[in-house]
């Protein structure tokens, strides 16, 4: 019996899903961390043995394929292990402290542009923290992180009295801020979207007045988060959370580069969420949720599903975001976004614009190999790359989409899956995804069939076997997953290589 009505099936309960209960999102282990540290639950063993499980062979935190997002999540663990002062954990954490006098070597010279979200606060605030605590660290290698990071500091002290609730800066607000007033607090009962901002509120409002139905709202709102991650342990919490938004607009985006919103079979789940998305349009675009502040990232890709779906949207909304042949995430960023100037560049090809100033950065930036790499918002090339090809496509440089396909090629597994961090099926769905815009587009070789027929067969043998990835390649201040958009991509990419004809189920 084929499976094809299986996987349809549980691509449509799935787009249904989206944007419900504030988004599904997997568990951080800094913020889990940072919980645990600040705010626990009442009942915090399961946390601690959950954090303790997520240490790696190297003594480290964090997916080690990809280094520079290990030092948050590792110095974070430490320091709720300190905090606990369980003899049991002192091996565990002598471990932790080897791994980064070895592991923050990476960090000598100039800083990167794909560093995660915040790093720049974030690792010497936690280094500062990990010195009170009488950890001995060597600060030296993070130099050029923390002049960075002082420079933001300097922006943000700038820009405070300006500060709203439910913005970029709030959300890294327990790695800078000192004012616990009431006025930090978002309609998500939160600080920041973050569990460690918020948890990290409760904590420093602890011996200060606050009323009740505050701190009640931020306890109700960690419990919450860590409801979103599946796991169901109190104080397991996610990186970020609501994520409602993000979750419908990345998935919807995602299933428009598929070529699954034209799927006849799914628009009785397309059409509701289509519907959604246009009437929480806001004048300024789209956000992570209906109360965090709007970014060009997510407005693109909004602008990109509704004018597929044919509505009428306003392309001058993007304007705002658009800053030197950049598209920011958001306002004041240090490090651009590479793929927020390539969904913008798509946005405006779909609406009729010129993204010629957006397509010459990005192609200052293509490596040598043809590769797009190094984004802040994913740690896969695969996902910044195959999005890039369909941009090209749509602007009618199908060309320029067919020149990564012979390193796409290259870097595609014997088996044929693809994949840099520990989420192969979703880096294979990007794989599959950029080769199809270029087979859509009449410029894929013999080859490019080929990879594509390799690809989707090992696709459908994951989904026969049941498999479902635990890792993550979205970077945020560290690594995640965002369960349903990534369980959408891997199924929407599955099928679109099934009726293309490079494989069956």
């Amino acid at each position: 019996m084929t499976l094809y009505p299986q996987l349809l099936d549980e691509l449509r309960r799935n787009i249904q899903a989206l944007g419900t209960q504030g988004g599904k999102i997997g568990p951080s282990v800094y913020d889990t961390a940072l919980v645990l540290l600040y705010a626990p639950p009442a009942d915090p063993r399961d946390a601690y043995t959950w954090l303790r499980t997520q240490q790696q062979p190297d003594g480290g935190w964090g997916d080690p394929r990809i280094p520079r997002a290990r030092d948050t999540p590792t110095l974070a663990a430490l320091l709720a292990l300190h905090d606990l002062d369980d003899p049991s954990d002192h091996r565990r954490i002598a471990s932790g402290l080897a791994f980064l006098a070895q592991h923050s070597q990476i960090w000598h010279g100039p800083v990167p542009n794909d560093i995660p979200l915040a790093a720049e606060l974030l690792i010497p605030h936690l280094l500062d923290l990990a010195q009170r605590h009488g950890m001995p660290l060597d600060r030296q290698p993070y130099e050029g992180l923390a002049a960075l990071g002082q420079k933001r500091r300097d922006l943000i002290a700038r820009l405070r009295p300006r500060l709203r609730p439910a913005t970029s800066p709030i959300h890294s607000w327990e790695s800078w801020g000192d004012d616990v007033d009431a006025h930090l607090f978002d309609l998500a009962g939160c600080i920041g979207h973050s569990p460690a901002a918020t948890a990290r509120w409760l904590h420093d409002f602890a011996d200060r007045e606050c009323p009740a139905n505050l701190r009640e709202a931020a306890r109700a709102y960690l419990d919450a988060a860590a409801y979103a991650t599946g796991l169901d342990i109190p104080g397991v919490v996610p990186t970020v959370w609501p994520y409602n938004r993000n979750e419908q607009t990345v998935s919807m985006f995602c299933l428009l580069l598929a070529g699954s919103l034209d799927h006849p079979e799914l628009q009785d789940a397309l059409q509701p969420q289509i519907d959604s998305m246009r009437q929480g349009l806001r004048a300024t675009g789209q956000g992570i949720s209906d109360e965090f502040s709007t970014d060009g990232d997510l407005t693109s890709m909004v602008l990109a599903v509704l004018s597929h779906a044919g509505h009428a949207v306003d392309p001058g909304m993007l304007d705002a975001y658009l800053v030197d042949g950049w598209c920011l995430t958001y306002a004041n960023e240090l490090q651009r976004s590479f793929s927020a100037t390539v969904h913008a560049a798509h946005a405006q090809a779909m609406l009729g614009g010129d993204p010629a100033a957006l397509f010459q950065r990005l192609e200052a930036a293509r490596s040598d190999d043809g590769r797009w790499v190094d984004d802040k918002w994913h740690a896969s090339w695969l996902y910044l790359t195959g999005h890039a090809m369909h941009a090209l496509c749509a602007a009618g440089r199908a060309q320029d989409a067919a020149a990564v396909v012979p390193t796409m090629i290259a870097h595609q597994h014997p088996d044929g899956s693809w994949g840099v961090t520990s989420a192969y099926a979703e880096e294979t769905a990007y794989g599959m995804v950029g080769m199809l815009a270029a087979a859509r587009a009449g410029v894929l070789e013999v080859a490019g069939h080929e990879s594509l027929r390799r690809a989707t067969a090992w696709m459908a043998a994951y989904y026969r076997s049941g498999g479902t990835e635990l890792g993550g390649c979205w970077a945020a201040k560290e690594l995640y997953r965002p369960l349903r958009i990534s369980r959408v991509i891997e199924l929407s990419a599955l099928l679109a290589g099934i009726d293309a004809g490079y494989g069956e189920l």
